[in-house]
């Protein structure tokens, strides 16, 4: 017999369900009228790049928007930073050179004594070895005044490796601010910093050219989506909203259901991720070893594949060996790579050092990303790139055994390994 409380759920489910499907409905109507979810964007360049390319041309104040100084005054007032000074003849570069083969993405030099900067992790990319540390030296030395924005997807700032608690609790106690992280979009009420979209949002109400606003608005609207918006649509939200205020013997069981969502979305991602680890281990051969696990952090989701027959490389007394894998960057899985893993360069010695430039050169030329850790690498497509609005749709997927998104992962992890594979055989291969 079922429960008290299981029957309230049904009940709950009972009556909300036909509001959400009305919702979806109208959400449906609305697609088809105004094409909410369209975005040019997504069909041009959108990596770290081209999001540079996009922030420096409306910072410069000779950019062909036309409005001089307007954009980059609104963000050094935001920033309390530059007050006073003459913003018209400053200069925008991406990829400044500083420092060696360092480079800070876009650098604007106001005058001789001014600069702001901006490291943009726009695209989820991790930070390299002291990374902020030297772009604070570097501009320490340079100017008088400046300041470094780190440009956060999700508003958390620099790993360690790139600059130390230390170094920034100095920063912290300095009178005048040197280092910002900004977050591209924040979600959180409680997160009150301004963001890229805060930024984009102002641009636009100041701006009085309909072209540009469009492009400003698209531009907003775009960054709001990639960088966390929720899944459901504030029409469903509303019709659920509107409900529980006429029903609110149900708000208790709402209550229920959400704090039990995050353990039950962990489990059928859980699974999800066991079920395309099962399909890729079907097809490969008798000496490859698999390694996979899901966690909540980020790099804690992933799988990993190696041959038995991979010379490894030797690093601080550690055997380590190149692998490819499949792997979310942030929390939650939001963000989902796939290409090949390979110790660094400059961390191995002798032999070691040259098998793995080489191994670097040869995958280089797969027209893939590069880091100094992922020789090659490549973002999913968007559509599946933030696991969490598919949740619904892989739960089916893992019961019926397989479908669209399996389809996708399966058929694009297997489509790199088919051609990264014989290159490390022939470089790491024993």
């Amino acid at each position: 017999m079922a429960s008290t409380s299981q029957r309230e759920l049904e009940r709950f489910f009972a009556e909300v369900t036909p509001r959400l499907d009305t919702a979806q409905a109208l959400d449906d109507e609305l697609d088809r009228q105004l094409a909410r979810r369209f975005n040019v964007l997504r069909y041009l360049r959108t990596d770290e790049m081209g999001f540079s390319r996009m922030i420096k041309d409306l910072l410069d104040p000779a950019g062909d928007h036309g409005q001089g100084a307007a954009f980059l005054k609104l963000l050094t007032d935001k920033l309390d930073f530059a007050k006073g000074v003459n913003l018209d003849d400053a200069k925008v570069r991406t990829e400044r050179q500083i420092d060696g083969r360092r480079r800070i993405d876009i650098a604007v030099e106001i005058d001789d004594k001014h600069c702001l900067a901006i490291e943009n992790k726009s695209n989820f990319a991790g930070d390299q070895e002291r990374q902020v540390e030297d772009d604070l030296d570097w501009l320490k030395r340079e100017y008088k005044h400046s300041l470094l924005i780190y440009l956060s997807p999700t508003g958390r700032g620099p790993s360690e490796a790139s600059v130390s608690a230390e170094t920034i609790e100095k920063l912290d106690a300095e009178t005048a601010r040197r280092f910002v992280v900004m977050p591209c979009h924040s979600t959180d009420v409680s997160d009150d910093r301004f963001s890229l979209v805060d930024w984009l949002a102002d641009c636009r109400r100041n701006c009085d050219v309909d072209r540009l606003r469009w492009y400003l608005r698209e531009t907003e609207t775009y960054c709001r989506q990639r960088y966390g918006e929720n899944a459901v649509t504030n029409t469903k939200k509303n019709a659920v909203k509107k409900f529980l205020r006429g029903e609110q013997k149900y708000l208790a069981t709402a209550l229920a259901i959400y704090e039990s969502w995050p353990e039950l979305a962990h489990e059928i991602k859980r699974r999800f991720l066991k079920s395309i680890r099962n399909e890729i281990w079907n097809d490969l051969r008798g000496d490859t070893y698999i390694q996979w696990d899901y966690g909540p952090k980020p790099y804690q989701s992933y799988i990993y594949i190696y041959h038995d027959s991979w010379r490894p490389y030797v690093v601080g007394g550690q055997k380590l060996t190149s692998c490819l894998y499949m792997q979310a960057e942030r929390k939650e899985d939001a963000d989902w790579y796939i290409g090949v893993w390979s110790p660094a360069t400059n961390e191995v010695s002798g032999h070691d050092r040259e098998r793995r430039e080489k191994l670097h050169q040869e995958l280089g030329k797969m027209q893939m990303r590069q880091h100094r850790y992922y020789p090659c690498w490549k973002e999913v497509d968007e559509k599946y790139r933030d696991w969490n609005p598919l949740i619904p749709q892989m739960d089916e997927e893992v019961r019926e055994g397989g479908g669209e998104i399996t389809n996708y992962f399966v058929g694009k992890f297997k489509e790199i390994a088919d051609q990264v594979i014989p290159i490390i055989d022939s470089i790491d291969g024993r």
